[in-house]
């Protein structure tokens, strides 16, 4: 597995070199190895979750729904051999286990897999687990170690638990779309599935305080996050504003709520963004655009001072940076340690050079897509790194070989097939 860079020419975007090898570390030395990890869910919240432990060691095993598997494998756009995008992003180095969790005989296999696990991800609504026997009530009785972790939609108590809720739902329903969008119009959804993701993180994070727990303890117990209550911790600067304010925070763009250089500007060619917070940076603003009388003027001396000429001060900057190229303007900005950049797309972001000296740029083996390219690990940990140690399974690519560790003979498995109890993949 490789990491293909590219050294890229800052001027104008353009990889300048032909492309750079990088070997990645095996998981030998990995945090989390010998941590076992059932994942039961679908699309981000769920196997984002699995992802973060799967890439710092744990073996996570992907239950699929047999026949059609998570239903994310069918959005496009597709790899070469029909591997969908988003399944890649949130699935690698996890081992899939094809199975029919509405038959008795498959939640059996479950049960007697939780036996000797570590931890269940639970995904789905309040309830539907419990319904099936696998839930936490069950299967801690199993295994009094286990650390079962639900994210759903709105945690396990109160009047909407059992509510279905997804990401673009949930941004609205816990006010981040209140938030986003340019003001005095409409509602947008953060251009990442923002609610999914941070359900997946803040469960990840409950996982490892369980697990801490336990190395006290020596009990599991049962982690419960939410999709709202991760969207709420990240806007609990916005609910302080309106506790402090007794004012909702608006829309404001591409912008701080008061702040009026810390925000997008059109210059001649393209957009730039600054990001002017503090008194010093400000200050480094007004001598980049030439205005060093604004540094004393009373009126401009705080951020609250600022905040009250907020929308003059916005359109003497926008009319100043529309002056010059986005390229001269951060060489300014940076000369005055203020923050600037252009606005990336993707495109020039996975050939940033900052980007791949950080290795978050990888390429992996796919069984069937062959070489395909991703988003590296977020976290290096100077002794025990993670690893990407393959990529997303094909539907039951692991299941003979999970079932074989569970003391099944192969002809018990081979049953279990005909039967239609447990798939395996056919590439």
């Amino acid at each position: 597995m490789r990491n293909r860079g590219y050294r890229r020419d800052r001027k104008h975007g353009r990889s300048c070199h032909p492309p750079v090898t990088v070997t990645i570390m095996d998981d030998i030395f990995a945090p989390l190895r010998g941590l076992k990890v059932i994942e039961i869910g679908i699309a981000m919240a769920g196997p984002f979750c699995g992802l973060m432990l799967a890439d710092y060691g744990a073996d996570v095993i992907k239950v699929e729904r047999i026949g059609s598997g998570d239903e994310s494998r069918n959005w496009a756009p597709f790899f070469k051999g029909r591997t969908s995008h988003y399944f890649a992003a949130a699935n690698r180095n996890k081992r899939s286990l094809e199975i029919d969790l509405k038959s008795d005989e498959g939640r059996q296999i479950i049960r007697k897999l939780a036996r000797e696990s570590d931890v269940v991800i639970d995904n789905f609504r309040v309830g539907a687990l419990d319904r099936a026997g696998l839930g936490y009530d069950e299967l801690s009785k199993i295994n009094p170690r286990l650390i079962y972790c639900g994210i759903s939609g709105f945690g396990r108590q109160g009047p909407r638990a059992g509510d279905r809720a997804n990401d673009i739902f949930m941004q609205a329903f816990a006010g981040n779309m209140s938030v986003t969008g340019e003001e005095g119009r409409g509602p947008v959804k953060a251009g990442i599935s923002v609610a999914d993701i941070g359900g997946g993180m803040f469960g990840t994070i409950g996982i490892l305080l369980a697990l801490a727990a336990r190395e006290r303890t020596g009990k599991g117990q049962r982690v419960d996050t939410s999709l709202m209550e991760g969207q709420l911790a990240m806007l609990s600067y916005h609910l302080t504003y309106y506790f402090a304010s007794g004012t909702p925070p608006v829309r404001r763009g591409a912008a701080m709520q008061l702040s009026p250089a810390y925000r997008a500007f059109e210059a001649a060619d393209d957009w730039i963004v600054v990001g002017a917070f503090t008194d010093r940076m400000w200050e480094g603003v007004c001598r980049a655009t030439g205005r060093t009388e604004w540094i004393n003027d009373p009126r401009f001396k705080t951020g609250t001072d600022r905040a009250k000429h907020r929308l003059f001060l916005i359109d003497e900057l926008n009319a100043i940076f529309r002056t010059k190229m986005v390229a001269e303007w951060v060489d300014i900005l940076n000369a005055q340690d203020v923050p600037s950049t252009p606005v990336q797309s993707i495109d020039q972001v996975v050939i940033d050079e900052q980007v791949l000296s950080r290795d978050m740029v990888v390429s992996v083996d796919h069984p069937v897509s062959g070489e395909i390219r991703m988003a590296g690990l977020p976290v290096k940990l100077s002794d025990t790194p993670g690893a990407i140690r393959f990529a997303a399974p094909l539907l039951g690519q692991h299941s003979t070989e999970i079932l074989s560790e569970l003391g099944f003979h192969r002809d018990q498995i081979t049953d279990l097939m005909e039967r239609g109890v447990v798939g395996a993949s056919r590439a």
